[in-house]
């Protein structure tokens, strides 16, 4: 089993321009990512008060998932194909190009452009994602990804709290119009700080990128050779499929129990719930940093007793816990789910170009897959079931499958092979 990253010992600091400059980029994402959670309510919130249909609603998000599952299957061959930085740049572009046309169309346009939007938004934020993830690298060298990783999953910390509690209060307080304006706006800044934030790109790695230019079936061939030779990353791909699948039981379960906690105030439980979970999101870089802030290393099992962790905190989360205690494991969730996202995003970016921008591909996939899946399979059973049943199944499956793991490679420890990067 290889491990989930080097040892970071006598790690080489980059100069401190580079990381004023990094984290310039870090602001530049969470804005993109802020003006996608706040669309994400936003446009939820139209399409139901739009339709007065809980099915559209739920069919729009289907097809923005269907659509990010299709862009990590050619997100890939981009990452490895085209410069990254300008399709990152057009991506922020054509989102927020897309969302003024939305913002300044009648209702009629904007319920026609429905389907296009949602199409858009799931290829496009894949696609930005999944290329920012496999170019960290690129940006600060492979021995202090680390902590460029944890600075990006607290920026979408940052990011998530805002547009999760703004996104609502935008729409009631100036409308739809205005509200879809600034999500335009969002990306712009974004845009415009992937143009003008300079940061070194090793020579090697534009050199490798531009020589190693696969054709489909080369890339086809590449991505079955490289998951035989690095057959933990293959692990982590099923693992975060299997994650996301268990992660829809509270994304749907999770209105219902409020509504049946306190029926007479829902949104303030939701809202309390998800700010504990951003906090502990937030937290987790800080978490990261000091367990391996002496050179410890680490290998997939960190990543997966994470995964289980967080599963364990969203089953308890729908036990009837008093709103101090839910809180808590609202936290704890939280801070598993950003320790998980650090550690395999670092692992991932370990391997090689092409095969990284491939294997991220790969993830954002399965995520989608997973999610997807889990969204119909949770949705029916809570006609039937409580939100605890439901939680204690999908999650349950998660936690099964991530203590089978731990236990193969505690059975095989001869099989354990260090990796360098």
């Amino acid at each position: 089993m290889t491990e989930l990253s080097p040892a970071i010992t006598a790690e080489p600091e980059l100069e401190r321009a580079d990381w004023r400059r990094f984290r310039l980029l870090v602001a530049g994402s969470g804005a993109s990512s802020f003006g996608s959670y706040l669309n994400m309510v936003a446009l939820q919130l139209f399409v139901y008060q739009t339709t007065g249909s809980a099915v559209a609603t739920g069919l729009f998000l289907v097809l923005r998932m269907a659509s990010g599952f299709f862009a990590g299957m050619a997100g890939g061959a981009v990452a490895a194909r085209l410069p990254r930085r300008v399709v990152m740049i057009s991506c922020d572009l054509a989102q927020a190009s897309m969302l003024l046309v939305f913002a300044l169309s009648s209702n009629d346009v904007r319920v026609a452009l429905l389907p296009v939007l949602a199409v858009s938004i799931g290829v496009l934020n894949t696609t930005n994602q999944l290329l920012l993830r496999a170019t960290v690298p690129d940006f600060v060298g492979a021995e202090n990804r680390m902590r460029a990783n944890g600075l990006l999953v607290t920026g979408r910390a940052v990011a998530m709290a805002l547009g999760f509690a703004t996104g609502g209060l935008l729409v009631s307080w100036v409308g739809y119009t205005a509200a879809f304006l600034v999500d335009a706006g969002t990306f712009c800044v974004s845009a415009l700080v992937l143009s003008t934030v300079r940061l070194r790109f090793p020579r090697r790695v534009r050199q490798v990128r531009q020589q190693e230019r696969p054709s489909l079936t080369a890339r086809s061939k590449l991505v079955l050779v490289a998951l035989t030779a690095a057959p933990s990353v293959l692990a982590i791909v099923v693992i975060r499929c299997v994650d996301a699948f268990g992660s829809a039981s509270h994304q749907v379960g999770i209105p219902i129990y409020a509504t049946q906690l306190q029926p007479d105030n829902p949104s303030g439980f939701v809202g309390n719930f998800w700010a504990a979970w951003a906090i502990g999101l937030f937290a987790a870089h800080q978490l990261v940093s000091r367990i391996y802030k002496s050179g410890h290393r680490h290998d997939e099992r960190a990543f997966v007793i994470g995964t289980a962790v967080m599963s364990a905190a969203f089953i308890a989360a729908f036990s009837g816990l008093g709103q101090p205690w839910v809180l808590l494991v609202a936290l704890v969730a939280g801070l598993a789910d950003g320790f998980i996202e650090i550690t395999y995003t670092t692992r991932v970016q370990a391997e090689p170009d092409p095969a990284r921008g491939l294997f991220f591909g790969l993830t954002a996939m399965a995520e989608n897959a997973g999610l997807g899946i889990g969204l119909l399979v949770a949705s029916g059973l809570l006609e039937v079931w409580t939100p605890l049943a439901v939680a204690a199944l999908l999650h349950g499956v998660v936690i099964v499958l991530a203590l089978g793991y731990v236990i193969q490679t505690i059975r095989k420890p001869g099989d354990r092979a260090t990796t360098s990067s």
